[in-house]
């Protein structure tokens, strides 16, 4: 099952789209990867990032990988820097093509059938 996170008290959750941090997933950006600490249709956060991105700086992602042995899932997903607290880095999809939102959708949902085919293409 999905797990929400809700950092503090102080303020409601208001997140549009759901995270979740299991199924554990890392992106592919600038040639490094990375773990996410939890992730969702709209974005992803990162615990572990210690390159050179501001807020509202612009970058593409262009692997995913689905903590099994399979490989990377290959994309192209438009991405913006929402804010950045040391390494600390939070980011917005700004565009999801029709094959990446079901690539994310399938890791969500774990259909691993659909994944498997994403792969062979």
């Amino acid at each position: 099952m999905a797990r929400r996170s809700v950092v503090g008290t102080s303020k409601p959750y208001q997140r549009r789209n759901k995270r979740v941090e299991v199924p554990e997933i890392e992106v592919s950006f600038r040639g490094k990867n990375f773990r996410t600490l939890d992730w969702g249709l709209g974005g992803f956060r990162l615990g572990n990032f210690e390159g050179k991105i501001g807020k509202d700086e612009e970058f593409v992602v262009d692997g995913i990988w689905a903590g099994d042995d399979e490989g990377v899932l290959p994309v192209r997903i438009d991405c913006r820097a929402v804010w950045r607290n040391g390494p600390v880095l939070a980011a917005a999809f700004i565009v999801l093509s029709s094959n990446d939102f079901e690539i994310l959708e399938a890791l969500m949902l774990r259909r691993k059938d659909f994944l498997e085919k994403s792969r062979m293409r």
